[in-house]
């Protein structure tokens, strides 16, 4: 029902169904990795919760979902994902010793960090860029090797 400016009231109006929609949102991974990574010449990867991204990604699976190569200390990777999306995810270098995790980042003493963490916001674009920086690999010089 309405009224108008002279208090005259309208018939009901007809009922109205709305469903709110999640949106698609771009996520852009910018990482700017150690200058001894171009030197071991494999790829850099991500691993995580990936398979709440758009595509079909494995979780936590070393080695398989490859970044572009930007330039020697810049790699990027981009997917899409609904906004509200939680991730959790590393960056590990592809493994040539058997051991997925071999090559996994680490912080600037060489020791173990946490998970990455990150909600998908679709902002005023539908565009988030996530810009990380990894410290140092284990088993590459600093961290051994």
């Amino acid at each position: 029902m309405a009224i108008d400016q002279s208090l005259n009231r309208s018939g009901f109006s007809s009922e109205v169904s709305a469903k709110a929609e999640l949106r698609t949102v771009t996520v852009t991974f910018n990482v700017t990795v150690p200058a001894t990574t171009d030197a071991i010449g494999r790829p850099v990867t991500i691993a995580g919760t990936l398979s709440r991204l758009d595509g079909g990604y494995p979780d936590w699976s070393p080695g398989v979902v490859e970044l572009t190569r930007i330039d020697a200390t810049h790699w990027q990777f981009i997917a899409t994902a609904l906004e509200g999306t939680p991730l959790e995810y590393k960056y590990v270098v592809t493994s040539d010793v058997g051991d997925a995790w071999a090559y996994v980042e680490k912080d600037g003493t060489c020791s173990e960090i946490g998970n990455r963490l990150l909600t998908v916001s679709y902002g005023l674009t539908g565009n988030q860029a996530v810009n990380d920086t990894v410290l140092e690999w284990r088993n590459i010089a600093p961290c051994g090797n």
